[in-house]
């Protein structure tokens, strides 16, 4: 047996061994890195003629997700002093609280934050969507700018709910979606898969994840049309959007 034949016989436990090693050189930071996104929505007047209203996630949301998932949500619509004799509303009924009124689309925020485990406390939304009822989910991508110069492309999802009473008509639903991580944006589930496969491997942290998720009725008993239903949502994106998310730890 020649010397190369021998020294071939110990390459690949050696090749083996140096590609294992290579594991010491990997960065890792044992602390849970945090979403960039902040988790608590605003409430009340604080928007830009919007109320929000606290909102409580659903008994079905909760035992569909980890334990340590953490939950987000509130209700926002349109309002104006009720003593403002110019106010216009829209086609919604509308509601006193304090001195203001509410109309227009009703439109429905959540934060959701991943626990210890990504995959059992975030799912998309065309997984569990189904299984609250919605039909005929259709997907298309729309970036959006913001009026502080960012740009984000969310996930659009357009579906419908049956009616629950005779003689209803079924109600229209858009969903905007995206994904904040610790130092990105992706509105896919499989960006987001790889973009914590590499954080984890070549930035040497895991991180919390938050889903976005905004959304809006249209059509049936709402008496909301789908241009106002759209209207309303890239409004409340664009205000939460730059208030919620931290665009200097996205740039890091």
């Amino acid at each position: 047996m020649t010397l190369l034949r021998r020294l071939s016989i110990f390459a690949p436990p050696v090749l083996l061994g140096l590609i294992l090693s290579l594991i010491y050189l990997i960065p890792h930071n044992p602390v849970l890195q945090e979403s960039a996104i902040r988790p608590d929505l605003p409430c009340g007047t604080v928007l830009n003629g919007w109320y929000g209203e606290r909102a409580q996630e659903s008994k079905e949301e909760r035992e569909a997700l980890a334990a340590d998932t953490r939950f987000s949500k509130a209700l926002y619509r349109r309002c104006k002093s009720r003593y403002d004799e110019d106010a216009i509303f829209l086609s919604a009924p509308s509601n006193n609280i304090g001195e203001y009124i509410t109309y227009g689309p009703r439109i429905s925020v959540s934060i959701v934050y991943s626990g210890s485990d990504m995959n059992s406390s975030i799912h998309r939304p065309e997984r569990c969507l189904p299984s609250q009822g919605h039909q005929e989910l259709t997907g298309t991508d729309v970036g959006l700018s913001l009026s502080n110069g960012k740009d984000i492309t969310f996930r659009r999802l357009s579906s419908y709910t049956l009616p629950q009473r005779p003689g209803e008509v079924r109600t229209e639903h858009i969903h905007y979606y995206v994904f904040v991580g610790h130092a990105s944006i992706t509105h896919t589930h499989l960006g987001r898969t790889f973009r914590d496969m590499w954080d984890r491997v070549f930035r040497g942290y895991v991180q919390r994840w938050a889903y976005f998720q905004i959304g809006a009725e249209w059509g049936g008993n709402t008496g909301i049309t789908e241009q106002e239903a759209e209207q309303a949502l890239r409004e409340i994106v664009s205000e939460l959007a730059q208030r919620q998310i931290d665009w200097q730890q996205l740039q890091n």
